[in-house]
């Protein structure tokens, strides 16, 4: 029967994946923006650029599966409601709004960045709002530990 304990460890199996994705992504992604490229007809002076956006997206987005990682780690040991996790959701939510000014200067070039930018502060105010939420419920857990 599926319960908590398998979705924390399936989302931390998937957040592993995802950083080794990112990371084999990396060292091919010459080769693939090359073979994109041709296969698109698209102008080759925007190899360059495409290159720079994946490397500079690469760096956020490494260090944000890094610290969901982390935050499911806690969660897997029962440590819901501490001051670490709202770190954690809160640099997520930086490094998503870093992602989003790349592609935001990004899409000078391609279009096609600029939904994608989009996208990514939708996700950054979102997670905003958890950590908030998060926030005020360690601030109340703090709270109902000094009443006796």
């Amino acid at each position: 029967m599926w319960n908590a304990v398998k979705s924390v460890n399936l989302s931390s199996i998937c957040t592993k994946v995802v950083m080794a994705l990112i990371v084999l992504f990396g060292v091919g992604a010459p080769r693939l923006i090359k073979l994109y490229m041709a296969y698109t007809a698209k102008n080759p002076d925007l190899i360059v650029p495409l290159l720079m956006t994946v490397y500079a997206c690469c760096v956020p987005s490494l260090t944000a599966l890094y610290c969901l990682n982390r935050l499911l780690d806690n969660i897997k040991r029962d440590y819901v409601f501490i001051d670490k996790n709202v770190q954690y959701l809160r640099a997520i939510s930086w490094c998503c709004f870093a992602v989003a000014g790349i592609l935001f200067l990004s899409g000078y070039y391609y279009l096609l960045f600029l939904i994608v930018a989009a996208a990514a502060v939708f996700f950054g105010l979102i997670l905003r709002v958890v950590k908030n939420v998060i926030e005020q419920a360690v601030k109340l857990k703090r709270e109902n530990e000094l009443t006796i």
